[in-house]
């Protein structure tokens, strides 16, 4: 009678050391007192617990507390794994803090998808979209047009959903770009037309209008280059990129007015190229 309440006794406590961990551990061992029963602290008890459920401990540092680096998870991945003392890296998928979370972006990416999205993430600073300048200033969108009219004064701003976008001296050798800002349905437009020398004696023209908005706000909008010439005529017709992609994005991926120098002489005039820009909403 007596060995039976002891195994009774032993199978209690097992049971609540494996479904709470919160008393002292109770294990068998020799010399211990009545039935050799040992009492062992509490850390002990949730070691044996835990070891039972995940393996040996010895593949991370001993006593080490995982709910401080908890914080840095998303809260579904929390609620499934809060509380147990386990490396992150059996249970857990890590979500960082994306670098441009302080100007608004809300995403919760894992650590390997951040350099992907900050790369094109709308709230990352604007550049200045200026083509070819040393220019290194950058801020937010709102920033954008008070920094042109004070640090670009050259740059003429003409109002109107259709003008004509005037380009001197186009002979000029080497690379050159040319950029006037447009103004209409609200918005502010930079129409681009730049020069540049593929190879030895070969050049090309590249013409794009960007939309000082974002990527959503450029959707929202179309654009119509047109050269005329004598019994001639080019047109372009595309939806304005975002100057946080900028010309070179548009030029790489051929998404612009492309024509060589040949081309350019056909629709000349002393030197001079006429770009007839239209804007339109979708």
């Amino acid at each position: 009678m007596e060995y039976f309440i002891l195994k009774t006794s032993v199978s209690v406590v097992v049971s609540l050391i494996f479904q709470e961990s919160v008393f002292k551990n109770v294990k068998m061992g020799p010399g211990s007192g009545s039935g050799g029963l040992q009492l062992v602290p509490q850390e002990a008890a949730a070691a044996a617990a835990h070891e039972s459920l995940i393996g040996p401990r010895s593949s991370y540092p001993e006593d080490q507390d995982w709910r401080p680096l908890m914080q840095s998870f998303t809260s579904c991945e929390w609620k499934a794994s809060a509380g147990r003392r386990r490396p992150p890296s059996l249970t857990l998928r890590p979500s960082s803090v994306l670098q441009y979370s302080s100007a608004g972006c809300l995403l919760s990416l894992h650590h390997t998808e951040k350099p992907d999205h900050e790369e094109v993430c709308e709230f990352r600073p604007y550049t200045c979209p200026c083509p070819g300048a040393t220019c290194k200033w950058h801020g937010s969108l709102e920033a954008v047009m008070p920094h042109l009219m004070h640090a670009h004064k050259s740059i003429t701003t003409l109002q109107g959903e259709d003008i004509v976008f005037l380009a001197t001296d186009i002979n000029l050798p080497g690379a050159v770009d040319w950029v006037m800002m447009q103004s209409c349905f609200s918005h502010h437009f930079m129409l681009v037309l730049e020069k540049q020398e593929k190879y030895e004696g070969h050049q090309q023209f590249f013409a794009v209008v960007l939309l000082i908005g974002t990527r959503k706000q450029a959707e929202n909008f179309a654009y119509r280059l047109e050269l005329n010439g004598n019994r001639r005529r080019l047109t372009w017709e595309a939806t304005p990129r975002s100057i946080h992609d900028g010309v070179a994005a548009a030029i790489v991926n051929s998404d612009c007015l492309v024509f060589d120098t040949s081309i350019a002489h056909l629709f000349a005039d002393n030197g001079n190229l006429g770009i007839n820009v239209t804007i339109s909403m979708c």
